[in-house]
Protein backbone atom coordinates (compact mmCIF):
# COMPACT_ATOMS: atom_id res chain seq x y z
CA UNK A 1 0.00 0.00 0.00
CA UNK A 2 1.36 3.72 -0.91
CA UNK A 3 -0.13 6.33 0.99
CA UNK A 4 0.43 9.94 0.45
CA UNK A 5 -0.03 12.08 3.11
CA UNK A 6 -0.28 15.99 2.22
CA UNK A 7 0.17 18.70 5.07
CA UNK A 8 0.45 22.09 5.83
CA UNK A 9 0.75 21.52 8.94
CA UNK A 10 -2.00 22.58 10.43
CA UNK A 11 -3.61 20.54 13.10
CA UNK A 12 -6.57 19.07 11.44
CA UNK A 13 -3.63 18.04 8.82
CA UNK A 14 -1.57 16.22 11.40
CA UNK A 15 -4.72 14.63 12.74
CA UNK A 16 -5.15 13.42 9.36
CA UNK A 17 -2.21 11.85 8.91
CA UNK A 18 -2.46 10.15 12.39
CA UNK A 19 -5.36 8.83 11.33
CA UNK A 20 -4.32 7.38 8.09
CA UNK A 21 -1.63 5.51 10.35
CA UNK A 22 -4.52 3.81 12.46
CA UNK A 23 -6.00 2.55 9.65
CA UNK A 24 -2.90 0.89 8.11
CA UNK A 25 -1.70 0.00 11.36
CA UNK A 26 -2.01 -4.12 10.22
CA UNK A 27 -1.07 -2.89 6.87
CA UNK A 28 2.21 -3.09 5.15
CA UNK A 29 2.40 0.84 4.35
CA UNK A 30 4.91 3.15 2.93
CA UNK A 31 3.72 6.67 3.71
CA UNK A 32 5.04 9.90 1.95
CA UNK A 33 5.01 12.99 3.80
CA UNK A 34 4.53 15.84 1.21
CA UNK A 35 4.25 19.36 1.52
CA UNK A 36 4.16 22.00 -1.11
CA UNK A 37 5.84 25.52 -1.63
CA UNK A 38 2.79 26.83 -3.22
CA UNK A 39 -0.97 25.86 -1.73
CA UNK A 40 -2.23 28.56 -3.21
CA UNK A 41 -1.92 29.38 -7.03
CA UNK A 42 -1.11 32.90 -6.43
CA UNK A 43 2.66 33.76 -7.02
CA UNK A 44 4.66 34.74 -3.86
CA UNK A 45 7.12 37.82 -3.34
CA UNK A 46 10.22 36.32 -3.98
CA UNK A 47 12.08 37.13 -0.33
CA UNK A 48 8.88 35.61 1.44
CA UNK A 49 8.50 32.81 -0.74
CA UNK A 50 12.39 31.84 -0.14
CA UNK A 51 11.64 32.25 3.84
CA UNK A 52 8.83 30.31 3.36
CA UNK A 53 10.10 27.55 2.04
CA UNK A 54 13.37 27.43 5.01
CA UNK A 55 10.41 26.74 7.30
CA UNK A 56 8.59 24.46 5.41
CA UNK A 57 11.83 22.17 4.75
CA UNK A 58 12.11 22.49 8.75
CA UNK A 59 8.25 21.71 9.59
CA UNK A 60 7.85 19.08 7.30
CA UNK A 61 11.14 16.78 8.89
CA UNK A 62 10.06 17.62 12.53
CA UNK A 63 6.30 16.10 11.57
CA UNK A 64 8.40 13.73 9.97
CA UNK A 65 10.11 12.51 12.60
CA UNK A 66 6.31 12.75 15.04
CA UNK A 67 4.54 10.74 12.73
CA UNK A 68 7.18 8.07 12.42
CA UNK A 69 7.24 7.36 16.35
CA UNK A 70 3.47 7.26 15.97
CA UNK A 71 3.59 3.78 14.10
CA UNK A 72 4.28 0.78 15.95
CA UNK A 73 4.11 -1.52 12.34
CA UNK A 74 8.19 -2.63 11.42
CA UNK A 75 6.57 -2.72 7.82
CA UNK A 76 5.45 0.86 7.83
CA UNK A 77 8.09 2.99 5.94
CA UNK A 78 8.18 6.65 5.83
CA UNK A 79 9.52 9.45 3.42
CA UNK A 80 9.09 13.45 3.72
CA UNK A 81 8.98 15.16 0.39
CA UNK A 82 8.76 19.13 -0.47
CA UNK A 83 8.01 20.89 -3.37
CA UNK A 84 7.80 23.43 -5.25
CA UNK A 85 5.72 22.80 -7.53
CA UNK A 86 1.33 24.07 -7.22
CA UNK A 87 -0.56 21.87 -5.01
CA UNK A 88 -2.47 19.71 -7.87
CA UNK A 89 0.40 19.73 -10.79
CA UNK A 90 2.91 18.43 -7.78
CA UNK A 91 0.15 15.64 -6.00
CA UNK A 92 -0.79 14.63 -9.49
CA UNK A 93 2.80 14.12 -10.58
CA UNK A 94 3.71 12.02 -7.10
CA UNK A 95 0.83 9.94 -7.45
CA UNK A 96 1.65 8.70 -10.96
CA UNK A 97 5.35 8.68 -10.28
CA UNK A 98 5.04 6.69 -7.07
CA UNK A 99 1.56 4.65 -7.82
CA UNK A 100 -0.23 5.63 -4.83
CA UNK A 101 -3.31 4.13 -3.64
CA UNK A 102 -4.50 6.09 -1.30
CA UNK A 103 -3.96 10.23 -0.60
CA UNK A 104 -4.68 11.65 3.22
CA UNK A 105 -5.60 15.16 3.72
CA UNK A 106 -7.59 17.01 5.95
CA UNK A 107 -11.20 17.57 5.88
CA UNK A 108 -11.92 21.32 7.35
CA UNK A 109 -9.82 22.78 10.18
CA UNK A 110 -12.00 24.90 12.82
CA UNK A 111 -10.65 27.61 11.34
CA UNK A 112 -12.80 27.07 8.15
CA UNK A 113 -15.80 28.88 7.30
CA UNK A 114 -18.40 27.33 10.07
CA UNK A 115 -19.66 23.70 9.14
CA UNK A 116 -18.47 23.54 5.43
CA UNK A 117 -17.82 19.77 5.25
CA UNK A 118 -14.50 20.41 2.80
CA UNK A 119 -11.50 23.18 2.36
CA UNK A 120 -11.34 24.34 -0.50
CA UNK A 121 -7.67 22.80 -1.82
CA UNK A 122 -8.95 19.16 -0.34
CA UNK A 123 -11.83 19.23 -2.96
CA UNK A 124 -9.84 20.78 -5.71
CA UNK A 125 -8.20 17.29 -4.86
CA UNK A 126 -10.80 15.53 -5.37
CA UNK A 127 -12.36 17.15 -8.84
CA UNK A 128 -9.12 17.32 -10.35
CA UNK A 129 -6.87 14.07 -9.16
CA UNK A 130 -8.35 10.30 -10.11
CA UNK A 131 -6.90 9.25 -6.77
CA UNK A 132 -8.52 7.61 -4.05
CA UNK A 133 -8.58 10.21 -1.29
CA UNK A 134 -9.42 9.79 2.68
CA UNK A 135 -10.89 13.57 3.77
CA UNK A 136 -10.34 13.42 8.00
CA UNK A 137 -12.18 16.10 9.52
CA UNK A 138 -10.30 18.04 12.60
CA UNK A 139 -12.44 17.06 15.62
CA UNK A 140 -12.42 13.21 13.85
CA UNK A 141 -11.19 10.43 16.47
CA UNK A 142 -9.63 7.14 15.12
CA UNK A 143 -12.41 4.33 15.15
CA UNK A 144 -11.99 1.18 13.00
CA UNK A 145 -14.78 1.89 10.42
CA UNK A 146 -17.29 -0.58 11.26
CA UNK A 147 -20.21 1.08 9.36
CA UNK A 148 -19.99 2.88 6.01
CA UNK A 149 -22.49 4.66 4.49
CA UNK A 150 -22.45 5.36 0.38
CA UNK A 151 -24.80 7.60 -1.16
CA UNK A 152 -25.47 7.36 -4.47
CA UNK A 153 -27.70 8.49 -7.18
CA UNK A 154 -28.40 7.66 -11.07
CA UNK A 155 -26.30 10.32 -12.92
CA UNK A 156 -23.16 8.50 -13.41
CA UNK A 157 -21.60 5.38 -14.98
CA UNK A 158 -20.00 2.94 -12.58
CA UNK A 159 -17.71 -0.05 -13.00
CA UNK A 160 -16.41 -2.45 -10.33
CA UNK A 161 -12.95 -1.43 -10.29
CA UNK A 162 -14.02 1.53 -8.17
CA UNK A 163 -14.21 -1.08 -5.01
CA UNK A 164 -10.51 -1.99 -5.77
CA UNK A 165 -9.42 -0.63 -2.52
CA UNK A 166 -11.98 -2.63 -0.59
CA UNK A 167 -9.58 -5.40 -2.10
CA UNK A 168 -6.69 -4.69 0.77
CA UNK A 169 -6.89 -7.06 3.45
CA UNK A 170 -7.27 -5.24 7.31
CA UNK A 171 -8.82 -1.77 5.83
CA UNK A 172 -12.30 -1.89 4.95
CA UNK A 173 -13.37 -4.71 3.74
CA UNK A 174 -15.21 -6.61 6.60
CA UNK A 175 -17.27 -2.92 7.11
CA UNK A 176 -21.14 -3.45 6.46
CA UNK A 177 -21.82 -0.78 3.74
CA UNK A 178 -25.24 0.66 3.65
CA UNK A 179 -25.82 2.27 0.25
CA UNK A 180 -28.07 5.53 0.67
CA UNK A 181 -29.76 5.89 -2.99
CA UNK A 182 -31.17 9.17 -3.78
CA UNK A 183 -34.47 8.72 -5.66
CA UNK A 184 -34.47 10.62 -8.77
CA UNK A 185 -36.77 9.81 -11.22
CA UNK A 186 -35.51 11.99 -13.88
CA UNK A 187 -32.17 10.45 -13.73
CA UNK A 188 -32.93 7.77 -13.56
CA UNK A 189 -35.34 7.03 -16.53
CA UNK A 190 -32.44 9.49 -18.65
CA UNK A 191 -29.20 6.74 -17.64
CA UNK A 192 -31.71 3.45 -17.36
CA UNK A 193 -29.18 2.31 -14.42
CA UNK A 194 -29.97 0.06 -11.59
CA UNK A 195 -26.81 0.28 -8.74
CA UNK A 196 -28.00 -2.88 -7.34
CA UNK A 197 -27.20 -4.60 -10.41
CA UNK A 198 -24.36 -2.60 -12.34
CA UNK A 199 -21.82 -2.03 -8.74
CA UNK A 200 -22.78 -4.11 -6.17
CA UNK A 201 -22.52 -7.44 -7.52
CA UNK A 202 -18.92 -6.73 -6.46
CA UNK A 203 -19.29 -6.54 -2.68
CA UNK A 204 -19.81 -8.85 -0.28
CA UNK A 205 -23.93 -8.99 -0.46
CA UNK A 206 -24.17 -10.37 3.31
CA UNK A 207 -22.68 -6.75 4.37
CA UNK A 208 -24.77 -4.35 1.92
CA UNK A 209 -28.14 -3.21 2.40
CA UNK A 210 -30.05 -0.42 0.64
CA UNK A 211 -32.15 2.45 1.67
CA UNK A 212 -34.01 4.79 -0.23
CA UNK A 213 -34.61 8.52 0.27
CA UNK A 214 -36.09 11.09 -1.56
CA UNK A 215 -33.74 13.47 -3.36
CA UNK A 216 -36.17 16.32 -1.76
CA UNK A 217 -34.05 15.13 1.57
CA UNK A 218 -30.35 15.63 0.51
CA UNK A 219 -30.34 19.12 2.29
CA UNK A 220 -32.34 18.42 5.30
CA UNK A 221 -29.81 18.86 8.45
CA UNK A 222 -31.41 15.33 9.81
CA UNK A 223 -30.02 13.43 7.46
CA UNK A 224 -26.43 14.40 8.01
CA UNK A 225 -27.43 14.25 12.09
CA UNK A 226 -28.27 11.04 11.50
CA UNK A 227 -25.52 9.61 9.44
CA UNK A 228 -22.89 11.08 12.24
CA UNK A 229 -24.84 9.50 14.76
CA UNK A 230 -25.20 5.83 13.05
CA UNK A 231 -22.32 5.25 10.90
CA UNK A 232 -18.12 5.50 11.33
CA UNK A 233 -17.21 6.45 7.58
CA UNK A 234 -18.80 8.47 4.42
CA UNK A 235 -17.74 6.79 0.86
CA UNK A 236 -18.04 8.79 -2.09
CA UNK A 237 -17.60 7.40 -6.17
CA UNK A 238 -15.96 9.85 -7.68
CA UNK A 239 -17.41 9.77 -10.90
CA UNK A 240 -20.46 10.60 -9.30
CA UNK A 241 -19.87 14.47 -9.73
CA UNK A 242 -23.96 15.28 -8.83
CA UNK A 243 -23.35 13.38 -5.31
CA UNK A 244 -19.95 15.10 -4.70
CA UNK A 245 -21.23 18.26 -5.55
CA UNK A 246 -24.13 18.24 -3.09
CA UNK A 247 -22.17 16.90 -0.30
CA UNK A 248 -18.87 17.82 -0.29
CA UNK A 249 -19.33 21.45 -2.31
CA UNK A 250 -18.89 24.65 0.42
CA UNK A 251 -21.69 26.49 -1.64
CA UNK A 252 -24.58 23.77 -1.99
CA UNK A 253 -22.75 20.87 0.29
CA UNK A 254 -25.38 19.27 2.44
CA UNK A 255 -23.75 20.17 5.93
CA UNK A 256 -24.68 23.90 5.67
CA UNK A 257 -25.76 24.02 8.70
CA UNK A 258 -24.45 20.86 10.47
CA UNK A 259 -20.57 20.22 11.87
CA UNK A 260 -19.58 16.84 10.05
CA UNK A 261 -17.54 14.90 11.98
CA UNK A 262 -16.93 11.51 9.91
CA UNK A 263 -13.85 10.83 7.65
CA UNK A 264 -14.69 10.71 3.78
CA UNK A 265 -13.46 8.15 1.91
CA UNK A 266 -13.67 9.10 -1.86
CA UNK A 267 -13.18 6.40 -4.76
CA UNK A 268 -12.12 6.88 -8.28
CA UNK A 269 -11.30 3.46 -8.53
Amino acid sequence: MNVLILTDFSQVATNAAKYGIHLFKDVPTSFYLFNFDKFDTEEDDILNSANNQTEAVENLYKHFKELQSYSSNKEHSFKAVFSEDNLVNATRKFVTDKRIDLIVMGAAGKESIKNTILGNHTYEIIRKIKCNLLAVPEECSYMLPEKLILPIDYSASFDNGLFKFFEHPGITNKAAITVMEIADNTLAKTHHQNPRELVFDYLNSENVKFVEIDEKYIHNRKLLQDVQKKYDMIVILGKNLNICDRFLDLKCGVCADVTNKLPILVLHG
